[in-house]
């Protein structure tokens, strides 16, 4: 007997594994389906990763400083004047993107579906493919 145990994204796919898995004579009593909760923390960020919410606001100050530094000289204020001026503005222009965009894109915490099999030694190869072509993220075969 062997034990397979894999990891899905709760989806359609699991319900279609199951039925595909049971045409293939493995019976209900040898499949067990597990819903793993997310967890509510925050998510672990690399160093690298981290970004402060100002940095994109510089960013686009710099690009803003520069164009009005620019076109100050033909101004009536001159170019340090419009130039800081821009990069106020592009500071803020900047700040408000990134804002918007940090809460539209936050991420809801993901769950997972673990699906255990129990099958005969010489139905896994037939398992291991069912599973792969409804793209398990996880596999792993447990001999006994």
């Amino acid at each position: 007997m062997s034990n397979i145990i894999c990891l899905f994204q709760p989806s359609l796919a699991v319900e279609l594994v199951l039925t595909e898995l049971q045409k293939n004579q493995i019976e209900q009593n040898n499949l067990a389906c597990f819903v793993l909760d997310p967890i509510l923390s925050k998510p672990i960020m690399q160093s690298d990763e981290k970004m402060t919410k100002a940095e994109f606001g510089f960013i686009i100050a710099t690009i803003f400083g520069v164009i009005g530094a620019s076109v100050g000289f033909r101004l009536q204020l001159g170019p340090i004047v419009w130039g800081v001026c821009s990069s106020f503005v592009g500071f803020l222009i900047g700040f408000v993107i990134d804002y918007l965009i940090k809460i539209k894109g936050k991420n809801k915490p993901q769950s997972f579906v673990v699906i255990s099999i129990c099958c005969q030694k010489d139905q896994v190869p037939d398992v291991k493919s069912i599973l792969t072509n409804y793209h398990v993220l996880g596999l792993t075969v447990i001999e006994s």
